[in-house]
Parts: structure tokens; C-alpha cells; sequence
């Protein structure tokens, strides 16, 4: 703080200058230990969700072309993967481009048997809408209002687990 006093030269100022550099100092720690505190929040609920996340793999075999997520997939057979909290991925097998498809879990889990993926018949096109499997069953988030509704275009594929 001396050094303050010298390059000042005089000591009325200094003394302001004193109490600005204390108080910029103080700001800096106290941010410092905000910055460690919200890192440390951030650090413990990412492990927790990831804790908590069991990731579960099934395949389908879809013989028809669907829509999700506003793109259009071709027949084929698929890879569901529940690794991400709030949402289910899709790709094809024999390919890394997965599409993530926002989900809301909505019910119980079903039996290995009776998991399946629901499709619904709008403007022609099969829309997937909703998972049912071993973790839960869960909506697709644009349809959470009409989940559980059946069509006339209604179809359903059964997922199998390794």
C-alpha cells in the first residue's frame, strides 16, 4: 500500500485510491469464489443426471417411411438409444447420423415383449409419436396433448434389446 502513497505523492488522494484498489480487490474474490461455487453446482448435477440415466439400446425393423423430428427416414432398421436425458436418438444401422427426437416420459415401463415404437397416420405420412419400453414410455413433445389417441392409420413396431 506504500507504493500507492509514493506514486500519488500526495496523501489526501491516496487514501482514495487506497479504499478503490481494496474494494476492486474484494470484488475480485468474491467473484472468484461465485464463479467456483457455480462450477460446482454445474459439476454436481451433471453427474447426478448421468448417474441417474440408464442408457438403453433397442433396435426395429421399420418396413414403411416415417417422419420425425420434421425429416424424413426411409424403411429400414433402427437404432434407439436413450442416452440423453430428454430425448431418444435415432439412426440407421450401419450409420454414426443420429437424429435426437425431444421425448417426455409419460407411463410405466412395458415388458421386453411388449416394447414397441407407435406411428399415426397425418397428411398421409407416418408420424412417429411415442416409445414404449423398458425404462418408460414416453411421448414425442410435439404430440404430449394427444398421446394415447389411436387412428385408423395407426401402427406400431415392435423393438427388441440385445
Amino acid at each position: 500500500m506504500h507504493s500507492i502513497h509514493r506514486l500519488l505523492g500526495n496523501s489526501a488522494n491516496s487514501s482514495a485510491w487506497e479504499n478503490c484498489f481494496m474494494c476492486s480487490r474484494r470484488r475480485r474474490r468474491s467473484t472468484n469464489h461465485w464463479a467456483m461455487a457455480k462450477l460446482a453446482c454445474v459439476s454436481f448435477l451433471v453427474s447426478s443426471v448421468s448417474l441417474g440415466q440408464r442408457v438403453v439400446t433397442a433396435t426395429a425393423n421399420i418396413p414403411f417411411d416415417f417422419w420425425a423430428e420434421g425429416q424424413k427416414f426411409a424403411a429400414g432398421e433402427y437404432i434407439f438409444d436413450s442416452g440423453f436425458p430428454g430425448s431418444t436418438s435415432i439412426r440407421r444401422k450401419g450409420t454414426k447420423l443420429a437424429v435426437g427426437v425431444p421425448i417426455i416420459p409419460y407411463g410405466d415401463p412395458v415388458k421386453k415383449e411388449d416394447a414397441r415404437v407407435v406411428f399415426v397416420l397425418r397428411d398421409g405420412k407416418y408420424c412417429l409419436v411415442e416409445f414404449w419400453g423398458i425404462l418408460d414410455r414416453r411421448v414425442v413433445t410435439a404430440e404430449f396433448d394427444r398421446r394415447g389417441q389411436t387412428t385408423a392409420g395407426h401402427r406400431e413396431v415392435l423393438l427388441s434389446y440385445p
